[in-house]
């Protein structure tokens, strides 16, 4: 196919490229490519260097290893496996030895062989009663190259083989017409080669050590583009008109006296730079980060309550209801107690109760609001809304919170985790907001063992819980789920039944019960009435009960790290020694070797990104490979530092990535039009 070209390949579909209709477009699209320029700068996941094999009888001493051989077809076998699983084997011999080529319903593989042939093959060996390769990659002998093979991330109905002629294709029209915006001394900096050389080097590596080098040239194109719209970011905010709060310094601390407890210097410091952000017409975009049980919600009901006072409304937004709730029952008095008035918002009220909160709010009569995802409806209103704060706010989407943001003028904005992000994806996603850290807890907290329990030790740990129970302590069991064997409501049938005829009460909490019934059954947890409470992960915020020193999770093979260490967090709030048992196979082992190291929730977020991957830096994925081309937080860090600190130094390159920045819909559009 002969294809032109002339013109900026970020303005040119992919429709342009050869085989790519519609319904492929639409494949691709999930990938996240839709212009020529997105296929150029599509990084590979890895790089597959196969090792040489001098002969096939070696093959045997090579059993998981990738490797490359040859040989000549011998013989050609298809049998199937039940009504619709088919199996080809191909058996290639040299003059030492034979090695048999699997492919599983692949049965048009057939037609790609005949005996007698010389054929080249590259795959992962493994043992099939044998030395064998499964659905190898080949070629006829005479076409092989000892290139190393690229391998992309894949989406349905798009293969492999498919995506190298793709990303080939265009660097062979295209490549040559990219123009590189770095100046050649950054280059040598970083030393990496410029983008059109490495877009080549990343498609059709020679070596392994000039495929690493591309990828990193590639890898700053996504993040420069970021930090501009970062910087962009910015600089907008700095030309806002958001309400000034000023309250005088007594003001401050008569409000600091009506807390249940002292604050720690981690929430101190945290309180006087959140303070120091109010007092200005330029709108807070401030992150506070801590770990769990460090304080937060009392550091954000501060500043809602020096927001109120001054005359203007916050709204505290939490991810479910079950946290809005508890945030309400604990916050409320304390803003009465200051003459404030605060209202629960959640999509559970009753219509007419409902109405009635959001008329509290659109008339200024309530000052503070509570609630779920109903706080940025289009039914809701206020009357002067001047902060934002997001309780776990990498549970929602950035366009719900903006929503919430744009119910006032400016709003100033406080996002609160418990889930701590490590600095490597801070400096990206959230490169635009200013950091505020709690490293510190509460004095007189009691410590945390965390053990793994096998199946052998279960009826010890039973006894361990009712001792525990006995003395009025209070117990966490959780599953992962609702129904099933292994589920909530079976777990709560067997404790009832086991603890039937003592003074040990037992309550279940799941998503599927009423506001009502749920706020009930742990109300009677938390005086006492129930010592155990059964419930799924529903638990894993948001629920504050000092006396609880036991928790069990049942099914922690079916959890990631961050998940629990949340869990975890809801025992060691009171001063007495606490527990948390984690029940699990051993996929769960290492996790569990884990949280049994360390309480420190920072670190812990540093190793799962280690393990599970840091996912897309610049787009939604959060977990597994990395779609910008970085290998590991450690060593890239300085290359998301440059990117940071070349966008704010230099006003030019920013407007460049900000013009580069087009969206996927303009493309497609273009595409369109095209056709």
């Amino acid at each position: 196919m002969s294809v032109d070209p002339q013109g900026d390949p970020a303005t040119i579909p992919v429709t342009r490229l050869p085989g790519v209709g519609p319904v492929r477009a639409e494949r691709l699209a999930r990938l996240g490519l839709f212009s020529v320029r997105d296929v150029l700068l599509f990084v590979p996941q890895k790089l597959e260097i196969f090792e040489e094999l001098e002969s096939l009888d070696r093959a045997e001493g090579c059993i998981g290893e990738r490797v490359r051989v040859s040989g000549k077809v011998q013989s050609l076998s298809m049998y199937r496996r039940g009504w619709r699983r088919s199996v080809l084997r191909v058996k290639i011999a040299d003059e030492r030895g034979t090695l048999d080529l699997l492919y599983f319903n692949q049965a048009w593989m057939r037609k790609r062989f005949e005996v007698d042939e010389e054929v080249t093959c590259e795959g992962l060996l493994v043992d099939s009663k044998g030395p064998a390769m499964v659905s190898p990659r080949f070629v006829k002998s005479g076409e092989a190259t000892n290139q190393p093979l690229v391998s992309y991330r894949l989406t349905e109905g798009i293969g492999q083989e498919y995506l190298r002629k793709l990303c080939r294709f265009a660097c062979e029209e295209w490549a040559a017409s990219l123009r590189e915006p770095l100046g050649r001394e950054l280059l040598k900096a970083r030393g990496v080669p410029p983008l059109a050389t490495a877009v080549v080097a990343v498609h059709r590596p020679v070596c392994a050590s000039e495929f690493q080098a591309a990828r990193r040239r590639l890898a700053l194109e996504p993040l420069l583009e970021l930090q501009a719209r970062l910087a962009e970011r910015r600089a907008n905010r700095a030309l806002g008109s958001a309400a000034k709060i000023r309250p005088k310094l007594s003001e401050c601390e008569r409000v600091r006296a009506r807390f249940p407890a002292p604050f720690t210097a981690g929430q101190c410091t945290a309180m006087d730079e959140i303070a120091q952000d109010l007092n200005s017409s330029v709108p807070m975009r401030r992150l506070l980060q801590g770990d769990v049980g460090s304080g937060k919600t009392w550091v954000g009901a501060w500043a809602a309550a020096l927001v109120a006072g001054a005359g203007k409304q916050a709204a505290l937004m939490a991810p479910t209801e079950l946290l809005a709730e508890q945030h309400a029952i604990g916050l409320a008095p304390l803003f009465e107690s200051l003459g404030l008035r605060a209202v629960l918002l959640t999509g559970s009220l009753a219509p007419e109760r409902a109405r009635a909160v959001r008329a509290e709010l659109a008339s200024g009569r309530a000052q503070v609001a509570i609630g779920t995802h109903a706080l940025f409806s289009s039914q809701t209103e206020f009357h002067s809304l001047a902060l934002a704060i997001v309780d776990e706010q990498h549970r929602f989407g950035v366009s719900q919170r903006e929503r919430l943001f744009d119910k006032g003028c400016d709003t100033h904005v406080l996002l609160m985790t418990a889930t701590p992000i490590p600095r490597t994806l801070a400096l990206t996603i959230y490169g635009d907001l200013e950091t505020s850290l709690i490293r510190d807890r509460p004095p007189n907290r009691g410590s945390v063992t965390t053990r793994r329990v096998t199946e052998e030790k279960l009826d010890a740990m039973r006894s361990f819980l009712k001792e525990r129970m006995s003395e009025e302590e209070r117990v966490f069991w959780v599953t992962p789920r609702i129904d099933g064997e292994l589920g909530a409501k079976a777990a709560f049938e067997r404790w009832s039944e086991e603890l039937s005829g003592s003074d040990v009460g037992v309550e279940l909490v799941h998503g599927r019960l009423t506001a009502a019934d749920r706020a009930e059954r742990l109300e009677r947890f938390r005086t006492g009435q129930a010592r155990m409470l059964v419930g799924t992960t529903i638990i894993e915020v948001g629920v504050d009960v000092p006396e609880a020193t036991v928790m069990v999770v049942d099914g922690a093979h079916r959890m990631g790290l961050a998940g629990l260490h949340q869990i975890r967090g809801r025992v060691g709030r009171g001063s007495a020694p606490s527990w948390c048992f984690l029940i699990g196979d051993e996929a769960a082992a290492d996790r569990i070797e884990v949280l049994a190291g360390t309480s420190d929730g920072f670190e812990i977020a540093e190793l799962d990104m280690l393990r599970r991957g840091m996912g897309s830096l610049t787009g939604r994925r959060q977990a597994g490979g990395n779609d910008e081309g970085l290998e590991s937080p450690e060593s890239d860090l300085e290359l998301i530092l440059f990117a940071r600190d070349v966008i704010r130094k230099d006003e030019g390159l920013r407007a460049c990535y900000l013009a580069r920045s087009a969206t996927p819909s303009e493309v497609v559009e273009q595409g369109a039009g095209a056709g």
